[in-house]
């Protein structure tokens, strides 16, 4: 069939789920302009895979998170395996709110960074928790074993978590197009730990 091919491309800074959003509503309405026997047909359109894609790695995310809360509460006191828990979301919703603060979105790759840092958050935490508890099961005040876990754990805490930083910090040195795209991987990790420490 006689056909013109109109090409959209986003901008590097683009959304490519909204603009695909965008061509089908001016596809409907230029759709009902046109003459019988006429068809616009979209095709090649990558938001469907993109969006795809993200919905798998946000529910393996999701997850993941269940079980590591899931292994928490099997191998930890309950109220420890809570106060760990509540520090995913804690950790990373600063890291998103950093994430923002500095222009990067939740695409593929920094979904793909947060979870990776799922297992890192929670160490920090399970180090921090079962010290207090130690504390906590041989007397002390419960206000008193938690500020002396923080202490106690602060150092060995920044080492392990100044080591991981260190670990994906050359990802974000590279140079070229591989260099833009692989940035968001450190950038993420590191907002997460940080706003973790903190």
């Amino acid at each position: 069939n006689p056909a013109v091919e109109i090409s959209v491309v986003r901008s590097a800074n683009g959304d490519a789920i909204g603009l695909q959003e965008s061509v089908e509503k001016v596809a409907a309405q230029l759709q009902a302009t046109l003459p019988a026997g006429t068809t616009i047909d979209l095709i090649n359109a990558r938001a469907e895979q993109i969006t795809g894609r993200l919905d798998l790695l946000f529910e393996n995310g999701l997850q993941g998170l269940a079980l590591v809360v899931m292994l928490l509460f099997l191998f930890l006191n309950a109220r420890t395996a809570l106060w760990v828990a509540m520090g995913i979301p804690a950790s990373m919703l600063a890291a998103i709110a950093l994430m923002y603060t500095f222009g990067i979105t939740i695409n593929m790759i920094s979904l793909f960074a947060l979870i990776l840092t799922l297992g890192i958050v929670v160490d920090d935490a399970i180090v921090v928790g079962e010290d207090t508890l130690t504390h906590l099961q041989q007397g002390e005040s419960a206000q008193r074993a938690a500020l002396g876990g923080a202490r106690r754990m602060f150092w060995p805490v920044v080492a392990s978590s100044t080591t991981t930083i260190a670990a994906f910090l050359p990802l974000g040195m590279m140079g070229g197009a591989m260099g833009k795209i692989s940035f968001d991987i450190p950038f993420v990790m590191i907002c997460v730990i940080l706003a973790s420490l903190l």
